[in-house]
């Protein structure tokens, strides 16, 4: 393989690969980025045995002068490509008694020498045969992530709840994240039909969280069956298994019956939790007090010796009066999430939970468990 390739695009796409490669010693291939040079491209695939980012630097940005594939280390790559200094490398592989990789600035001023692993033994992520097919608006399907991925169990105590349950119903995509504290669901319409029949999928947590980083404004087709789900972008393809496992029932709406409802500026919303926040993190159960009312909310939290109370106007408020405790920084991450510039506030009728809606954006919800407090 040789290849002259602009180093500015190069960089782009290693340092998307590099956040996918495995950092595990006994498997040295997964630490290294496949690169193959065809006619018009250069195909770069990095992956951690379970999870496979697929992208590729088209013919504008390079010079294929022979085509080949090699295997190199990913990150040691991306580190001496970010560090030299001219805007065209080239990248050669040559055989002295083993393989190698030469990276070289065109005037030669900057040479390195990498050793390549064998080609033949990268794992490359299987196909998927039956699968569910779908297409949604990139930027929706942002937002989405967004919205529930900030709810998943973070710890692997249950594996389930380390992933986002994806369900199609009605030409609508169903995304919910939970951690048994709370949860984050948005509904979302998608932006062609649904062919093959829908199977629920739980794609892991951090496969998303990646993912968020790579989606533009452009259209995300999404493929899954029972055990791979494939997102595929316009310079990408991202591909990992899901997770095994029942989702838990959480299937909760804003329709629910409740005790009190209100509306309120999420601005002037998250200002007041912030400031609250700063006695409740003094105790770790990081708890506040919310008080509703005819017309206001107060928020009351307290420590051992501190105490910080807030009051904020509300409207369209109906319900009875009453008071649950919720965690703070729950709350605040939720809000963040929303996105919503006017939030309605809800406690459920069993004064077990609080959700937050938007008056905006419709099929979009989050909740947070909350304790009933005495008086």
């Amino acid at each position: 393989m040789r290849v002259i390739i602009n180093r500015f695009r190069l960089m782009e796409q290693l340092t998307k690969i590099v956040r996918f490669v495995s950092s595990n010693e006994h498997v040295k291939v997964l630490e290294c980025v496949y690169m193959e040079a065809v006619t018009d491209r250069i195909n770069l695939i990095g992956g951690n045995g379970t999870t496979f980012l697929m992208t590729k630097i088209l013919d504008e940005h390079i010079q294929i002068q022979q085509v080949g594939k090699v295997a190199v280390h990913a990150k040691l790559l991306a580190d001496i490509v970010r560090k030299m200094d001219e805007d065209e490398i080239m990248l050669s592989a040559e055989t002295m008694g083993s393989n190698r990789l030469r990276v070289t600035t065109l005037s030669n001023r900057s040479t390195f020498i990498l050793k390549l692993l064998q080609t033949d033994e990268y794992p490359f992520p299987e196909q998927m045969q039956d699968h569910t097919l779908f297409t949604i608006h990139g930027t929706n399907f942002r937002d989405a992530i967004r919205q529930t991925l900030f709810a998943v169990q973070k710890k692997e105590h249950m594996p389930t709840l380390t992933g986002v349950k994806m369900e199609v119903k009605d030409h609508t995509l169903i995304m919910i994240g939970c951690d048994r504290y709370r949860m984050g669901k948005v509904e979302q319409t998608l932006a062609s039909e649904v062919t093959a029949t829908s199977e629920v999928v739980i794609v892991p947590g951090r496969t998303l969280n990646e993912l968020e980083k790579l989606i533009g404004d452009d259209l995300i087709h999404v493929r899954w069956c029972r055990t791979k789900i494939k997102f595929i972008g316009n310079d990408f393809e991202l591909i990992t298994h899901s997770i095994t496992g029942n989702y838990p029932n959480v299937d909760i709406s804003e329709d629910s019956a409740y005790v009190a409802r209100f509306v309120v500026h999420t601005s002037a919303l998250v200002s007041a939790l912030n400031r609250v926040a700063i006695i409740a993190s003094q105790e770790k159960t990081n708890l506040i007090q919310m008080n509703v009312q005819a017309e206001q909310v107060v928020f009351d939290a307290s420590s051992q010796v501190n105490q910080a109370l807030e009051s904020l106007d509300i409207q369209n408020y109906l319900g009875t009066e009453c008071k649950v405790s919720l965690n703070v920084g729950y709350a605040l991450e939720a809000l963040k999430a929303l996105g919503a510039e006017r939030v309605q506030v809800q406690i459920n009728q069993g004064m077990q939970m609080v959700l937050f809606t938007s008056e905006e954006k419709s099929g979009v919800l989050q909740l947070i468990m909350a304790a009933r407090t005495a008086g």
